[in-house]
């Protein structure tokens, strides 16, 4: 008996995390973990619910039918009330707890043993097909953040195909390069703000000199490129042009190799200096194109 109410007081805890703001930016290893405890918070409360005295006595169905609801109803409850508690709500995160509720349906439910085998082994190849599915993005993400930690200063080199995770668009593309064999192809369309920006694994800007990259133009016409890097503060301070460090080039066809001083980065903001140890965003883009064009980017550096 005090293990089962042990047991509940665990889940009221779990819980309770939902609704925690972690203060973590998105640029964190926890953020990418988020998604994972949904799923497993859900595969726990099947057991839980099993103990009930009125689980027990009914058919795997039943219990596999209140375990999904349960998922369903309560991790869509959890959502909506997120963002009351400086947490964000999103569709993947109740596909995360669905996937919980059936990965401890068809390995955790006392009642499973009643499912014939070849129906039960299904159930939990498709359980554990799911959890692979839902976990190769966060997982893998986390890898690339340790392999970010250990390449910096480069911000960017696209020797893999997963440091395209780091920006917001764009493909790794072989064959064209400035340093290594591949470059990050960026397809410009015709809207207002077109071009792709770094969104975590900065780094610590505050030691260095120079923030670098190559650009390669394909095409004669020149391409004006606008280079935009804010800060944490930036964000809770309004947001305002004037608050960040913005400055346009012009690329001419071929490889462009554009340095930008780190003290004119941070001194870029009118009233206060760029927190360089907590810079949020590093954006390339160009500005209301007339035609759509491509660019390919690399070696994104900072040199002392």
């Amino acid at each position: 008996m005090k293990h089962r109410y042990f047991v509940f007081l665990l889940m009221l805890v779990g819980l309770a995390l939902f609704f925690t703001d972690m203060k973590q930016e998105r640029g964190s290893p926890v953020r990418q973990l988020y998604g994972l405890a949904h799923m497993g918070f859900f595969a726990l409360t099947a057991p839980v619910l099993s103990r009930l005295p009125s689980m027990a006595r009914r058919p795997f169905s039943f219990q596999f039918f209140v375990v999904m609801s349960v998922a369903f109803i309560v991790g869509g409850c959890i959502e909506l009330v997120q963002p009351y508690f400086g947490r964000t709500a999103g569709w993947g995160d109740l596909g995360n707890d669905a996937v919980g509720g059936l990965l401890g349906a068809m390995f955790f439910l006392p009642a499973r043993r009643s499912l014939g085998r070849g129906v039960l082994l299904f159930g939990q190849l498709a359980a554990l097909a799911l959890t692979a599915v839902v976990s190769y993005g966060p997982l893998t993400t986390i890898w690339d953040m340790r392999r970010a930690s250990k390449q910096f200063p480069v911000l960017g080199d696209f020797e893999t195909r997963f440091e395209a995770r780091r920006w917001t668009s764009g493909e790794i593309h072989a064959g064209i390069a400035r340093h290594g064999e591949s470059s990050l192809q960026v397809i410009l369309g015709t809207g207002k703000y077109v071009g792709t920006a770094l969104k975590r694994s900065f780094g610590d800007w505050r030691s260095y000199s120079t923030f670098a990259f190559s650009l390669y133009n394909p095409e004669p016409l020149p391409l004006p490129i606008t280079v935009s890097i804010r800060d944490e503060e930036h964000s809770r301070r309004g947001g305002e042009y004037r608050d960040r460090f913005n400055r346009t080039f012009v690329m001419e066809q071929g490889w462009n190799d554009v340095s930008i001083p780190i003290a004119d980065i941070e001194s870029a903001p009118a009233a206060r200096k760029l927190e360089l140890d907590r810079l949020s965003g590093v954006a390339i883009f160009a500005v209301d194109p007339p035609a759509p064009r491509v660019m390919y980017l690399d070696h994104v550096r900072l040199i002392r």
